[in-house]
């Protein structure tokens, strides 16, 4: 197959990209589109995957929103090419929702159909390998050169050391027994469902059992409680009789009472006949108790009464004396006391001063005439001494009258005269108003006696009263007890009627119950000792516990009726044990197979790996002018390489990014040669972005040599570093 001419509606594309046979080196800038013709010719190819999901893989953004036509119109394209000598034209174009869902292969020229070609077999026919296949070898993604493993990848290498025929690939049948394995062992597969199966059914089958015991136990427990409900039933029927028995009894000593009850009723009101009634007597009570209270209230105030003022005590010097005598006993002592307050000692100047001058002048006679001097002069004297005597005298008499004077004052408490007065007047106001109070408290005193007299009169008209039915009564306390008599016969007769009357009820009620009960009810004292609410209740309990235990046992009945049959569970249990040994017999020859199958894979892949890596390792040699002639191919599709004169393998990983593109550039085209058609395009992305000048020229030889066409896309100009 020869690509003549791309026309694309797709992504970013809306044009014209022409090719010719061999090498097309394709320079073209960065955004020209480079990387989405290789996309749209895959999708012409092999059509887009309509069910790709947005992955880390793809950026999150899958193809049919990738390149969906930047202008808005509907992704579409065509390719001119030939095939087989024939000039064809492949079309594809978007139907409804369906991204280039619409296919037509037809002859250029003429416009007839080709029916060989369809949109599901157009790229396996014309490259003559499956989509995953072109990927993995002829077509080459930009930074994408390293080959990863695939089942169809691994039915062609395998066909290269069998018949030539493909078959399906070790991986293909690895996944059909792992697939059956699957079937027997997973959680879903027949293994452990049968085991399940089984696990239920005899955990079924033990629960029946366990169910059918615990029915007969059920059963057993039914019949004891009946019978346990039975034996209370019979003794409370026991005990109904035995209590109508004592009801009888009670009903007859009820009436007996009731007899003797109304002989005493009939006597009471005899005794009660002339009495005043009740309220008469609570009344007549209430009044003699009210005068009862009010004579000891006046008797008490009488006792206690208004006590006579105390005479009040005398001031000093009035003692006994009324407001007349004290006033005329102060007069009296005023006046002495004035009269001894007149004594007064005469002043001594007056008296001597004459006699010392007579002296004096007796003195001065002396110079003149000495006895007429001396004369005077002793006249002078004896006056002088004459005078000092009476002085004395004097004076002895005015101390006594001024002590007189104050044993005069002294009775009275005060020194001073003109004080007797007030002390006269105080003593008659006192004695005044002694007199006025003695003379109230007298008045009083007369008072409460007559109050004392009316009291005791109200209170022997109130005994009179009760006297009257209560003939001899005298007194307080014979008045009171012959009310409390009164009262207490008219209470117990009041009793008395409303006990017989109770006594009526009693007799009717206690009649309703006994009712028709047989007369001659034995007594039954043993039968008495039971509680009837206990027997009630334990009859309410074992009822409960019998109907508890009946649902319980239906509802057992029930579970193992829904059970099944124990000997059908058996059955099914025995048939389980032969499928499951079937099954696990089967289960170990897929496990034999699955080992026979990996012996056998890692036997074809040690005859197809020398093929591929021989091939492989001759064109490494070519792109590194011999520097790394040997290739070593793992079952993973890692390569590894050993330089010319080295001993180590070393793998692609820790090669430099060019070297390792080399590699599985060199690999691709190996598998190229080894499993596609020579006619079949390669395309190559971006591929000798990281080889140097030297290997990329090495590369430029080694795929002009190809036979097959060759889409070399590239963003600088390969040809001049190879000039």
């Amino acid at each position: 197959m020869i690509l003549l001419q791309l026309r694309a509606n797709f992504g970013k594309l809306h044009g014209t990209l022409t090719l010719h046979e061999g090498l097309n080196e394709l320079c073209l800038p960065n955004e020209a589109g480079k990387s989405t013709w290789s996309a749209f010719l895959l999708a012409m190819l092999y059509g887009i995957d309509t069910r790709e999901r947005a992955t880390r893989e793809n950026q999150n953004l899958p193809a049919k929103e990738r390149y969906r036509p930047w202008d808005g119109s509907s992704m579409e394209g065509a390719i001119d090419l030939i095939w087989n000598g024939r000039a064809i034209t492949i079309e594809r174009r978007s139907q409804g929702r369906t991204p280039m869902g619409a296919f037509r292969a037809y002859e250029t020229e003429s416009g007839t159909p080709v029916p060989e070609l369809t949109a599901e077999n157009c790229g396996r026919t014309l490259c003559g390998a499956e989509r995953s296949v072109f990927e993995r070898t002829a077509f080459v993604r930009q930074l994408g050169m390293a080959v990863s493993s695939d089942a169809q990848l691994e039915q062609r290498l395998s066909a290269l050391v069998t018949t030539g025929e493909e078959g399906p690939s070790a991986s293909a049948l690895e996944k059909k027994l792992r697939d059956l394995k699957n079937k027997y062992t997973y959680r879903t597969g027949l293994l452990p469902r049968l085991q399940a199966r089984r696990d239920e059914l005899q955990a079924q089958l033990s629960a029946l059992r366990a169910a059918q015991a615990e029915a007969m136990e059920l059963s057993a427990a039914c019949a004891g409680a009946e019978a346990a409900r039975s034996r209370l039933q019979d003794l409370r029927a026991r005990i109904e009789r035995a209590q109508a028995a004592r009801r009888r009894a009670g009903l007859t000593e009820l009436q007996e009472r009731e007899t003797a009850l109304a002989a005493r009723c009939a006597a009471l009101a005899e005794q009660t006949a002339g009495l005043p009634d009740e309220q008469m007597l609570q009344l007549l009570a209430r009044s003699l108790e009210d005068a009862a209270e009010r004579l000891q209230t006046a008797q008490l105030d009488a006792a206690i009464g208004v006590k006579l003022p105390e005479k009040p005590e005398d001031l000093p010097g009035f003692a006994g004396c009324g407001p007349d005598e004290a006033a005329q006993r102060a007069r009296d002592v005023q006046v002495q006391w004035n009269v001894l307050h007149a004594v007064r000692v005469p002043k001594k100047l007056p008296i001597l001063l004459p006699c010392a001058a007579a002296m004096l002048a007796g003195a001065g006679l002396c110079f003149v005439s000495l006895p007429i001097g001396l004369a005077v002069a002793g006249a002078g004297l004896a006056a002088v001494v004459l005078s000092l005597v009476l002085l004395r005298r004097k004076a002895v008499q005015a101390e006594r009258a001024a002590e007189q004077a104050e044993d005069l004052l002294r009775p009275f408490g005060t020194d001073d005269p003109a004080a007797l007065s007030g002390l006269a007047a105080r003593q008659g106001e006192a004695r005044t108003q002694w007199q006025q109070a003695r003379q109230a408290a007298e008045r009083q005193q007369r008072l409460l006696q007559g109050a004392v007299l009316s009291r005791q009169e109200e209170l022997n008209d109130r005994i009179g009263a009760v006297a009257r039915f209560a003939p001899g009564t005298q007194g307080l306390p014979a008045a009171r007890s012959a009310l409390r008599n009164a009262r207490q016969l008219q209470e117990a007769a009041a009793a008395a009627n409303r006990e017989l009357e109770s006594l009526h009820r009693q007799i009717a009620a206690m009649a309703d119950i006994v009712g028709d009960a047989p007369a001659d009810a034995a007594p039954d004292e043993e039968a008495l000792r039971y509680d009837p609410a206990d027997i009630s209740r334990r009859l309410e309990q074992a009822d409960e516990t019998l109907a508890s235990l009946r649902a319980r046992l239906a509802h057992k009945r029930g579970q193992i009726s829904a059970q099944g049959d124990a000997v059908r569970i058996e059955a099914e249990l025995e048939q389980l044990g032969r499928r499951i040994a079937d099954a696990e017999e089967a289960n170990a020859a897929v496990e034999l197979a699955s080992e026979a199958l990996r012996r056998a894979d890692e036997t074809l892949r040690a005859r197809f790996s020398p093929q591929i890596t021989a091939e492989a390792g001759h064109i490494l040699a070519e792109l590194t002018e011999n520097k790394y002639p040997r290739v070593l191919l793992e079952p993973d599709m890692h390569l590894s390489v050993r330089e010319a004169d080295g001993q180590v393998m070393r793998p692609a990983a820790a090669m430099s990014c060019g070297t390792a593109d080399q590699m599985y550039l060199a690999l691709r085209l190996a598998m190229c040669r080894r499993l596609l058609p020579p006619d079949a395009p390669m395309v190559l992305d971006d591929a000798l972005v990281n080889f140097d000048p030297a290997r990329t020229r090495a590369a430029l030889r080694v795929l002009r040599e190809e036979p097959r066409q060759i889409l070399l896309f590239t963003c600088r100009p390969l040809t001049q570093e190879e000039e």
